[in-house]
């Protein structure tokens, strides 16, 4: 009996040492807490700040919204909360060939817009409607930061100067600096087009850089035509032999948009051959000008199926070597610009043609604005 008192008493003494033990860890602990946040006290409240942080997000979120509340029909509801910013981009070319003439609009929420103060912003449909080149309309196009690729046409540099009716005249075959020093003296807005290199035409490509705007002169294959150049590309030819004499060309002609067959009465006639061409335009951001070799061209088809604007000669006019005809052919090309408001004619560096449009070009300019291919183009775009 007296052996359990005994071992009772030595119990309640390892009891009492343990439970002094506990109580000094959860002072010690205690201590060490209020140490720690009187050193940081950032950190006291970190997690009420998380918490007080995340009601505020979904707070100040609850009236967001995302593209897909923009209705169907492209009319803009514009409301205090929204920023519509323009970009400055005229005229888009979609990868998909779908081409419109609207201005991308850029949806942002208003505490979006304010962070940046570089960009120019409207804040409510008031200010919207007083500027019209900002009004958005059912013709625009939205644009949420996209990052895809498109073809951005450029934009016209000659204005027209009048009402008058307009006439590009393209000279063809353009390979050396005598024919671009020809060109130029004539002081009128000529486009050249010329030839890639080849052999041939070793200084082609030195040769572009006198103009501040050229066109490219690709051979294609033709029906009947023996003098054929050594890089015509011809009916059935893969499209990775297409792809790399497009290259080639955008490496030698970087500033290079606009592109015209020289023959190609048989290639431009074959709508598969014609399509791995267009292709290849559209890879390297070329547009096609059809010089109508053939009224079997399927030019005009796939520029619609690409979404670009066709474009093809109205009238050759020194398929005749004389000064006389070479003017009655340029009367012609007035005659059908007045008609149709304006007309491309084609010619090439002949000593008559040069002396042709020399000896007319008071008549001419009295008639027509004589542009600049690209400046039509885009005018008619």
């Amino acid at each position: 009996m007296e052996q359990d008192k005994k071992n009772s008493a030595q119990r309640s003494g390892a009891l009492l040492y343990v439970g002094i033990l506990l109580c000094i860890l959860v002072v010690a602990m205690a201590i060490y807490t209020i140490a720690s946040n009187y050193k940081n006290p950032s950190k006291a409240h970190d997690q009420t700040r998380i918490i007080e942080n995340i009601d505020r997000y979904f707070e100040s979120r609850r009236q967001d919204f995302t593209i897909f509340d923009v209705p169907r029909n492209l009319e803009l509801n514009i409301t205090d909360e929204v920023k519509i910013q323009m970009l400055p981009t005229p005229n888009f070319t979609k990868l998909d060939g779908d081409e419109f003439d609207g201005e991308f609009v850029e949806i942002k929420r208003v505490d979006e817009v304010i962070n940046n103060d570089t960009n120019s912003t409207i804040n409510n449909s008031k200010d919207l409607n007083s500027n019209p080149n900002l009004k958005a309309n059912p013709s625009q196009k939205l644009a949420i930061n996209s990052s895809e690729n498109t073809n951005i046409k450029p934009k016209p540099t000659n204005k027209p100067k009048s009402n008058k009716p307009k006439l590009a005249i393209i000279i063809d075959d353009i390979s050396t600096f005598h024919q671009a020093k020809k060109i130029k003296s004539l002081n009128l807005n000529i486009t050249p087009s010329i030839f890639p290199p080849n052999a041939n035409y070793p200084n082609s490509a030195r040769v572009a850089r006198e103009f501040e705007f050229y066109m490219i002169h690709l051979p294609l294959e033709a029906m009947n035509y023996q003098a054929q150049e050594k890089n015509t590309l011809k009916v059935g030819d893969s499209s990775a032999k297409i792809e790399s004499e497009i290259s080639k060309i955008r490496s030698n002609f970087p500033k290079a948009i606009y592109i015209n067959n020289h023959t190609g009465s048989k290639f431009t006639s074959d709508y598969d051959s014609l399509k791995k061409l267009f292709i290849a335009f559209k890879k390297h951001n070329m547009i096609f000008i059809d010089s109508y070799t053939t009224k079997d061209s399927k030019a005009k088809i796939l520029s619609s199926e690409f979404g670009n604007k066709y474009l093809k000669r109205d009238v050759f006019i020194d398929n005749t070597k004389d000064e006389k005809a070479i003017i009655n052919k340029l009367k012609e090309a007035i005659k059908i610009a007045q008609k149709s408001g304006f007309a491309i004619a084609i010619g090439h560096p002949y000593e008559q043609t040069f002396k042709a449009l020399k000896s007319f070009k008071s008549e001419l300019e009295s008639q027509v604005d004589i542009m600049l291919l690209r400046d039509l183009y885009e005018i008619y775009n």
